[in-house]
């Protein structure tokens, strides 16, 4: 239960009608277990908001922030279809790169399910014996699922972008979808060595020379 006020608030029916929306109800589930840290026991529970600031908001401020900035300082590079045809339109960009990442990410995410047991099971016992609080089964997949969402959102919030006119909201948006979906690659990929390092280190376990 969760007080607000003098309401007592219980998470679980909040999280099944948020689930029931379409679009958004996706989106909060999954945003919502990465803030969590991917811990299974509060996959039921709304996360608090400092594990979204920390998980979520940190990096959502910091690229909207670095968008205003770009916008108004380079603004005479990027595209405008009246006067500078030949700047970068973000929204082209990212339509252009992210269905092939996006593609690629859920390929990943497939062979995820296909991991031997015993190295879902080394992961666990090692975040179990206290050596690696960061790292773990479940949240290695959310880790893998909220970039894989982002990459969702920027193509429908770039397709959206595309029905408006070209002006400095517009160019802000765009530039943060791009950003953030690229932030959000470079998660992936971390995610993706930890999960390939730590399958070599069992293997390595297994058969010692």
């Amino acid at each position: 239960m969760m007080k607000v006020g003098g309401w007592d608030i219980n998470h679980e029916n909040i999280l099944k009608i948020i689930k029931s929306i379409p679009y958004v109800g996706a989106i909060f589930i999954i945003a919502n277990f990465y803030a969590n840290s991917g811990v299974l026991s509060e996959r039921k529970r709304i996360a608090n908001f400092k594990n979204w600031v920390r998980r979520v908001l940190s990096g959502v401020l910091f690229t909207f922030v670095l968008s205003l900035l770009i916008v108004t300082f380079f603004r005479d590079g990027l595209y405008n279809p009246n006067s500078n045809t030949a700047g970068l339109d973000a929204t082209l960009v990212a339509l252009s790169i992210f269905p092939s990442i996006l593609g690629f990410g859920i390929g990943v995410f497939v062979v995820v399910f296909a991991l031997p047991n015993q190295f879902i099971e080394k992961i666990n016992l090692i975040k179990h014996n206290g050596k690696n609080k960061t790292f773990g089964a479940s949240l290695m997949v959310v880790d893998m699922a909220y970039p894989l969402m982002v990459y969702a959102v920027v193509l429908m919030g770039e397709f959206f972008l595309k029905l408006f006119q070209v002006g400095f909201i517009t160019h802000v948006l765009s530039i943060f979808l791009l950003l953030y979906g690229m932030l959000m690659t470079f998660d992936l990929i971390s995610m993706i060595f930890m999960t390939a390092y730590a399958l070599l280190a069992t293997q390595a376990s297994r058969n010692p020379k």
